[in-house]
């Protein structure tokens, strides 16, 4: 669904046609020029060569200091491996965790990916859904009622995509002692961990003394603007990460090395850019909110991380505009795409079809452009279901 719009909007663009686009999963700040300087540095030592499969010693040192200065959790190198960004590092993980026939509870809305690494692994992703009333975090007898022999582990996002959800400390730690006392893997996937606004995520991670069944996903992705660079890291139990670099030794091998040594830069420099970015992201969901409560029908959860919004749209459909029918969040997401050039994210794929998605990691004036335009469109549905 998400790729036949982005080739949509690519159609139009080459007709001429101004598109806002605010679908982008990633930020639009550059990555900050000393980060930039660390590659070039690399480059010139003549740092091109294979790593350690793991990789560099440097690095994991890195990860190391930059886990315990930010999330109070504390781990050794041989602890960490550093993947092709944090996508590879979730990958391994559900392939040297999960076998066929195993069960993984993911929670609705969920990333688009979560439920296809599982069926690659041969697991069965068990959905568990959350209540955007309850800031979607799930609520622990949800959990237990999914539970079953087959249940091998549990699956957490937070901050998450696409609802910008942060668990509560009280949240985290309840999921981390069922999984203690079911005997189960908690894979927690915390790119967004550095962008949070009213509070800090907690790590479930943090409620045990060694590692032992929870396994840390995070990336230099999302927090220092290197979506391109590819680099993620894992941490968790040597036998764990043991498993996951025997899948990347025959899988890809080491992560890009310049790359490595530039994320070495960005996770013990400088880290005021952090706030900066930060600060902007706030500034943009304030804006985009209070646009949207302006928009009759529209229903919308304050994020409280990431950069998207995730409106429920749901009001809107069962309506004829423009010779467009409207039943689903595709249907609406076409529609504002055809008729007000505003690229969108169909809810769909996310597990949750009332809804669509909208990233503000983009300029103010394209958010402006973007919420005029939107407002106007939904604006003519609104009117033809209410006359």
């Amino acid at each position: 669904m998400t790729m036949a719009m982005a080739d949509r909007a690519k159609t139009l663009r080459r007709q001429g046609v101004e598109i806002v686009d605010l679908s982008a999963g990633e930020p639009d700040f550059e990555t900050p020029e000393h980060i930039k300087q660390a590659a070039i540095r690399a480059l010139e030592a003549g740092r091109t060569k294979y790593t350690k499969n793991v990789g560099i010693d440097e690095l994991r040192a890195a990860v190391c200091q930059k886990l315990a200065r930010d999330n109070d959790l504390r781990y050794r190198p041989e602890e960490i491996i550093i993947s092709n960004g944090g996508k590879h590092v979730l990958f391994n993980a559900f392939m040297a965790l999960l076998n066929p026939g195993d069960e993984l509870i993911i929670f609705a809305p969920y990333w688009v990916t979560f439920p296809a690494m599982a069926t690659l692994a041969g697991a069965t992703p068990v959905i568990v859904d959350t209540r955007e009333s309850r800031g979607y975090e799930p609520q622990i007898e949800d959990v237990r009622r999914a539970l079953t022999d087959r249940t091998k582990a549990i699956l957490i996002n937070s901050p998450g995509n696409p609802t910008g959800a942060v668990y509560s400390g009280e949240s985290v730690e309840h999921l981390y002692q069922l999984a203690r006392d079911q005997d189960l893997f908690i894979i927690s996937d915390e790119c967004y961990d550095r962008v949070a606004y009213e509070e800090t995520h907690t790590p479930p991670a943090v409620f045990e003394e060694r590692p032992e069944r929870v396994v840390t996903v995070q990336s230099v992705s999302k927090p220092y603007a290197m979506t391109g660079w590819r680099i993620g890291y894992g941490a968790a139990s040597t036998d764990v990460i043991d498993q996951m670099a025997k899948i990347q030794s025959q899988s890809t091998s080491n992560a890009n090395s310049i790359a490595q040594y530039a994320a070495v830069e960005a996770l013990t420099g400088d880290q005021a850019f952090l706030g900066e970015m930060v600060r902007h992201y706030r500034e943009r969901r304030d804006f985009v909110l209070a646009r949207l409560a302006e928009m009759p029908g529209v229903e919308c959860a304050t994020p409280r991380g990431a950069f998207y919004v995730f409106p429920k749209m749901e009001a809107f459909y069962g309506a004829s505009v423009d010779g467009q029918r409207i039943e689903n969040s595709l249907d609406l997401a076409n529609f504002l795409l055809e008729t007000a050039h505003v690229v969108t994210v169909p809810g769909a794929p996310f597990g949750a079809d009332a809804h669509i998605r909208l990233s503000y990691a983009t300029s103010m004036k394209e958010l402006e452009r973007g919420m005029t335009r939107m407002q106007t469109a939904l604006k003519k549905i609104w009117d033809q279901k209410t006359e």
